[in-house]
């Protein structure tokens, strides 16, 4: 046989243990709780601070965050990671934009069930760009997520699709290529580089809007600051280096469906922070929906290969 042997794949580091695929679960599904709980914060400072300004200053926070317990990994630097976090953070703006002008004429029920679909778009996308079917289990789980978003956030004063609607479906197709593309650059750079170009991008992207959009961007009233600094260090700099690392340990597929969560923790920290009620729709919403997640990781656990077109 000629030719050099395939290199293999590097090993996941030590603290990851034997089942790498659940320590990411675990560590995917904080973040998602991170997120649902800073529901409550986003809200209450975008009430008082322009849209875009709080992104631009939560995500330089962040950045600037992170930066210094990066330097040492400057060493890993190539063009690879520059432009994989450059795409990645456009990805993620994209979603926020998208979501952010979809709401200036839709419902908050519309555009929290439309942006769900991307737990149906990322297989979608997949399928397009490797040719390869998901197996039957995530397809399941899919399925069972995507009716527990429907029991969650279907509106019940119905209403016609509008251009709001369409803008959101737009940001469900932009977190869908988002998670695509986290699986994808994850497997091949640095992960904290990745992470750090991901949220500079983000930070500029979202300055170039803000000086355009935003009336006015100081003083920051104090329950925007206390937002800012809360989702720069959780929801941001923590969620998306936890993101990043542990989600090349998992498909695509199976962390859309982990965060289908998220609507479910923002549920019940409004029940539990926020004095709100889920209700019946609500619970048995979020029942499917870690139901899907049980069923995506058990497919995992099977190793069962996906069917070539």
């Amino acid at each position: 046989m000629t030719g050099s042997p395939e290199k293999a794949p590097p090993s996941p580091p030590a603290f990851l243990g034997r089942r790498p695929s659940a320590t990411a679960l675990a560590a995917l599904t904080a973040v998602t709780a991170i997120w649902g709980w800073s529901f409550l914060l986003v809200k209450e400072a975008v009430a008082v601070y322009p849209v875009f300004a709080f992104l631009a200053v939560r995500f330089t926070l962040a950045a600037c965050l992170l930066g210094p317990f990066l330097l040492f990994r400057l060493r890993a630097f190539s063009r690879g990671a520059l432009t994989g976090g450059v795409l990645m953070g456009a990805a993620l703006f994209s979603g926020y934009a998208f979501q952010t002008l979809g709401l200036l004429t839709t419902s908050a029920a519309h555009s929290g069930f439309i942006t769900g679909l991307f737990v149906v778009l990322t297989p979608l996308f997949q399928v397009v760009l490797t040719r390869r079917l998901p197996s039957p289990g995530y397809l399941l789980a899919v399925l069972l997520a995507f009716l527990g978003l429907t029991l969650l956030s279907w509106p019940r004063s119905g209403g016609a699709f509008n251009r709001g609607d369409l803008l959101s479906l737009c940001c469900a197709a932009a977190y869908a290529v988002h998670l695509l593309l986290t699986s994808h650059m994850a497997r091949r750079h640095d992960t904290a580089l990745l992470t750090l170009v991901q949220v500079a991008t983000v930070a500029l992207l979202s300055w170039a809007l803000a000086l355009f959009t935003a009336p006015a961007l100081w003083p920051i009233p104090s329950p925007a600051l206390r937002g800012i600094l809360l989702t720069a260090l959780l929801a941001t700099a923590l969620a998306y280096s936890v993101q990043t690392t542990f989600q090349r340990y998992t498909s695509a597929i199976q962390t859309a469906v982990i965060f289908t969560l998220e609507p479910v923790f923002a549920g019940l920290f409004a029940v539990l922070l926020g004095g709100e009620t889920l209700g019946g729709r609500g619970l048995a919403g979020g029942a499917l929906i870690v139901l899907a997640m049980l069923v995506g990781q058990t497919s995992e656990a099977r190793g069962t290969e996906p069917s070539t077109l």
